[in-house]
């Protein structure tokens, strides 16, 4: 027996390897024989023997691998299979199914710079490959890069014979990313919208389609489409306690309020992002039963805006009711304590509704719900919140003992999620043209560096100084204007009753149902001011700060 069919049959221990699926030995074993068939070829240029066995044994090396590989893979068994395709990529680097497939390991390895690099050579060799387009879109999704994960997935659908439901429906996802986190463009709401409606179209009865179309159309601030698609929801019967809230909200925006009153309530049971509110043993009020010899506790709910608000309800509920009880937010507290409307009002901290004793219990933003309000009726007016008089002394002789015109500002909330609310300080900058005036920041939690951008009149950051928000309505108690997002100052100053300009994005909270007027309904002494594109806050601080301009030219409040 020759040498060389010696050295042959050690290709037997690498098959058998395999076989046991030992692959890191298998692996070690096949390329030490590969090795030692080069050396030997070195030395014998036209052996052809030579030339085949190592051919040969690389090919069933590679079928082997790559039948693993794809046992692997369809076993979810990603390790296992990045150690097959690790090693295949060695030999053969121009498979693009192979290459799709070892990319996919990576990904689920976590080696992401690995991954990102094949996804460059990807790119090289997989020109005009359908599925290369699909994946390289995946995996830029993965990584937040959702314009190229846009670029990929448009070729791959450009690749298709035709389009399916989930495809469109994928597309208008990717488009809506693109917006919210990104481009904020109205062209991409658009786009999103309108594959959104391609899947609902071809596919009318599922329900998935048809509510992110109503998601959509929402912040297309298109009613029309929104009504279309909700209508189909409701058709359909089948519709999530999220899509219940959803769909309230969409009834009090476009001002359907008895939708609203029928649906609102679904916060507290949604799937996601619940509204949170105590376990209460004693029955809810739901405005019909009479009331009139039972003690109500109402129960703050959500920001502390919307407690702002809802307290300009107490007046009604104290005539509906022998006594009424108010749990608010501690922050609150200080402020509400002491009022004219013989509401007792109880920090959250220090409530136990074990022992307290009530009758029946309400979530404050349900007031309006069993109330049955609608447009004619649901407003608070205005200044149904006291601020007391020491303290608002008291901020007058630190702060605003001259003769200037005050412009309180405020341009960012604490509530997470409102990112289209907030405004960046340098939009404010119109202010710093004016005469005669003193500008106050009434956002919390700002160094004041980020005022340094003004350059004209300094603003002073009396912020700094609120302990809770009886100091806030104090101060603000001494301004001649608020200008402020929609944030809770907004409300607070409404609920005080001071000239109030209030700055809106282009798509707004569904609250708002009617921003056309000379108040924001809710709120009588809170003007509006709506940008004319998303984010686009120069047309609307630009207006307001000629409002300001004329209210210091006449010292007359605003009409």
């Amino acid at each position: 027996m020759d040498n060389f069919l010696l050295l042959k049959l050690n290709r037997t221990i690498w098959v058998s390897l395999l076989e046991q699926e030992k692959l890191v030995e298998a692996i070690s074993y096949f390329e030490s024989y590969q090795n030692s068939l080069k050396m030997i070829k070195a030395k014998n240029d036209l052996n052809t023997r030579i030339l085949h066995e190592i051919t040969y044994s690389q090919d069933v090396f590679l079928s082997k691998m790559i039948r693993l590989a794809q046992d692997y893979i369809d076993n979810n068994d990603y390790s296992n299979a990045a150690i097959c395709y690790t090693a295949i990529f060695k030999y053969d680097q121009e498979n693009i199914d192979n290459l799709r497939d070892y990319i996919k390991c990576l990904d689920s390895l976590g080696q992401y710079d690995l991954e990102m690099e094949l996804v460059e050579y990807l790119k090289t060799i997989g020109d005009n490959d359908t599925e290369s387009y699909k994946l390289l879109s995946e995996i830029y999704s993965k990584r937040n890069d959702v314009e190229k994960a846009i670029e990929y997935y448009e070729k791959y659908l450009n690749c298709q014979d035709s389009i399916t439901a989930n495809e469109y429906n994928q597309l208008g996802c990717y488009y809506n990313l693109l917006y919210t986190n990104k481009s904020a463009k109205y062209s991409d709401i658009i786009k999103s919208l309108e594959n959104f409606e391609k899947a609902a179209q071809l596919e009318p009865y599922v329900r998935l389609f048809h509510k992110n179309a109503t998601i959509m159309a929402s912040k297309a601030n298109s009613l029309f489409i929104g009504r279309k698609h909700w209508d189909k929801l409701l058709e359909l019967d089948n519709m999530t306690n999220d899509d219940k809230y959803d769909y309230a909200a969409f009834c009090l925006r476009s001002g359907d309020f008895e939708e609203w009153h029928k649906y609102f309530d679904s916060r507290f049971d949604k799937e996601h992002n619940r509204t949170q509110y105590p376990k209460i043993s004693k029955p809810k009020w739901d405005g019909i039963k009479n009331i009139s010899n039972s003690t109500l506790l109402v129960h703050h709910e959500q920001g502390f805006g919307d407690t702002f608000l809802m307290w300009g309800y107490m007046p009604r509920l104290v005539s509906l009711a022998k006594h009424v009880i108010f749990v608010v937010q501690d922050p609150i507290f200080d402020l509400l304590k002491n009022n004219d409307f013989g509401v007792e009002v109880i920090a959250n901290s220090a409530a136990n509704l074990n022992k307290l004793k009530f009758d029946y219990h309400i979530p404050s933003m349900s007031i309006p719900i069993a109330l049955k309000l609608n447009k004619d009726n649901i407003s608070v007016g205005e200044g149904y919140i006291k601020p007391d008089e020491e303290l608002v002394k008291s901020f007058k002789e630190k702060y605003f003992n001259n003769n200037k015109f005050k412009i309180g500002i405020s341009f960012s909330g604490s509530i997470s999620g409102n990112l289209t609310r907030n405004i960046d300080i340098t939009n404010f900058l119109p202010l710093d043209g004016l005469k005669n005036v003193e500008i106050y920041s009434l956002t919390k939690g700002v160094e004041d560096s980020r005022f340094d951008c003004f350059k004209n009149n300094k603003v002073i950051n009396i912020a700094k100084d609120f302990k809770n928000f009886a100091d806030t309505a104090a101060a603000m108690a001494n301004l001649d204007v608020v200008l402020t997002s929609d944030n809770c100052i907004l409300n607070l100053a409404g609920a005080l009753g001071l000239k109030t300009l209030g700055l809106y994005n282009w798509h707004y909270e569904f609250r708002w149902f009617d921003l056309s007027g000379d108040n924001v309904v809710w709120l009588t002494s809170v003007k509006p001011f709506v940008n004319k594109g998303i984010n686009d806050w120069a047309t609307s601080i630009e207006p307001a700060v000629e409002e300001i301009k004329t209210m210091i030219k006449t010292s007359l409040p605003i009409a």
